[in-house]
């Protein structure tokens, strides 16, 4: 067998190929005093900051959010032999959003 002079290089992924496309998150809508969390529990898009994320109430209006920060937890991974800091997992992505400026459109009658 041949030993190679050189490791092997990979190549840059393509712009964005390295953001998450489906995967469950935790949505974290402004309210008076703190945030109202919402799981988004099915493989999603994550969104990235600036993204406007559009939500429908139970009265059918609609409501525009921005992204203004995106969190990725870890959470300890707890073993029969960890002591203290184990093993780490990932948790779900929490995205925080904001209030958007932007009107909805007008339906028409």
């Amino acid at each position: 067998m041949a030993k190679k002079s050189q490791p092997d290089v990979k190549e840059p992924l393509a712009e964005g190929a390295d953001w998450p496309t489906g995967m469950p998150y935790t949505l974290y809508f402004p309210r008076r005093g703190g945030y109202a969390a919402a799981d988004i529990e099915y493989p999603a898009p994550l969104p990235r900051v600036g993204d406007t994320v559009e939500y429908i109430d139970p009265q059918g209006i609609n409501h525009w959010y921005v992204v203004n920060e995106v969190v990725h937890t870890f959470q300890n991974r707890q073993t029969a032999e960890s002591d203290g800091m184990g093993l780490l997992r990932a948790g779900l992505p929490a995205v925080y959003l904001a209030r958007s400026r932007r009107k909805a459109p007008r339906r028409a009658p």
